[in-house]
C-alpha cells in the first residue's frame, strides 16, 4: 500500500511540473487590458441595442466588450453594470474604472450611460451622436451628468 501511495505521489508531482503553468492575471494587467482594447473601437458607430462593433454598440454593449476582452464579465445593461460594481470616491478612479451617467436626466441617479475611464481624466465611451470616442470627464455637458465612479468587483 505505502509503495502504491509513492507511486501515485511521484506520478502526480511529475505530472504537474510537466504541465505547463496556468497565466495569472493580475489586476493592473486587466485594467491595462480594458485601457488598450478601449482604444480598438474608436470611431465604431453608435447604434441603440447593437452589439457588435462591425455594425455599431451602444455604450454597455461597448463596455461589456470590452471587459469580456479581458475575461471579466459584467452585465449587458448600464443600469445592471452600475449594480455589479462596486462604488468609489473620486479620488480613487483607475484606469479600467467605470463611469456612469444620467444623460436623459441631468441630476437624476439613474444610470443610462456607461464609459470607461482611461486615465489623465479622460473617458472612452459610445456616445449618440458620436460612436465610440474619448470625452474629458471634466466637459461640463458629461460632469453636470456624472452620476458615480465604479469599479468591477474583481478590481
Amino acid at each position: 500500500m505505502r509503495r502504491t501511495t509513492a507511486l501515485l505521489t511521484g506520478f502526480l508531482a511529475l505530472t504537474f511540473l510537466l504541465l505547463p503553468a496556468a497565466q495569472a492575471k493580475t489586476i493592473a494587467d486587466a485594467r491595462a487590458e480594458v485601457v488598450r482594447t478601449t482604444m480598438r473601437y474608436l470611431n465604431v458607430p453608435y447604434l441603440w441595442g447593437g452589439m457588435h462593433p462591425g455594425t455599431g454598440m451602444d455604450c454597455s454593449a461597448f463596455v461589456k466588450l470590452v471587459y469580456e476582452s479581458a475575461d471579466l464579465h459584467l452585465p449587458r445593461v448600464a443600469r445592471e453594470q452600475y449594480s455589479s460594481s462596486l462604488y468609489l470616491k473620486p479620488a480613487g478612479v483607475l484606469p479600467g474604472d467605470l463611469l456612469f451617467f444620467s444623460m436623459k436626466k441631468p441630476g437624476g441617479a439613474t444610470p443610462d450611460h456607461v464609459g470607461i475611464y482611461v486615465g489623465k481624466g479622460y473617458f472612452v465611451h459610445a456616445g449618440v451622436s458620436t460612436g465610440v470616442h474619448i470625452d474629458a470627464v471634466s466637459n461640463p455637458y458629461f460632469y453636470s451628468r456624472l452620476i458615480s465612479a465604479r469599479k468591477y468587483r474583481g478590481f
